[in-house]
């Protein structure tokens, strides 16, 4: 994977990303960072680093939940004020309308880059899942 941003660092990104129902997480240098980790106002942000930004690293993000949705079959998570059930079909069409709203250049260059993916879902049956494929290329191009 790139561990290079692929814009500008300071993309200005703010989103609910560590599971806070408020604004927990910012980008700094194309990863996020969870604002509730830091010991005093304005001090050294301590959680964070490894996630990479939807806006200004959208290929690596897109890779990330790529990876994901094609080793998960289904889980849940409980956060505070609830909580929420997931599949890996689910993580990827999430991650794709993330990074589409917002950066819908960079995210049509990273889908045609990634190809084919093959996202989990639970089924009956011998597996205990299924797989749906989302073929992203080029206008025209129906490889």
């Amino acid at each position: 994977m790139n561990n290079k941003p692929q814009e500008s660092a300071a993309c200005n990104y703010e989103g609910h990303d560590f599971g806070a129902t408020y604004i927990d997480s910012c980008c700094i240098d194309g990863y996020l960072w969870d604002l509730d980790s830091c010991d005093e106002p304005g001090g050294r942000l301590s959680d964070g680093g490894d996630m990479p930004c939807p806006k200004c690293n959208t290929l690596e993000y897109l890779e990330q939940a790529k990876e994901e949705a094609e080793s998960c079959t289904s889980g849940s998570v409980f956060v505070s004020g609830g909580g929420y059930a997931y599949t890996g079909e689910s993580i990827w069409l999430s991650a794709v309308r993330k990074a589409e709203s917002l950066n819908p250049d960079g995210a049509a260059h990273a889908l045609q880059k990634l190809g084919v993916v093959k996202t989990l879902v639970p089924e009956a049956g011998t597996n205990g899942y299924a797989v749906h494929r989302y073929i992203y290329c080029e206008e025209g191009d129906r490889t």
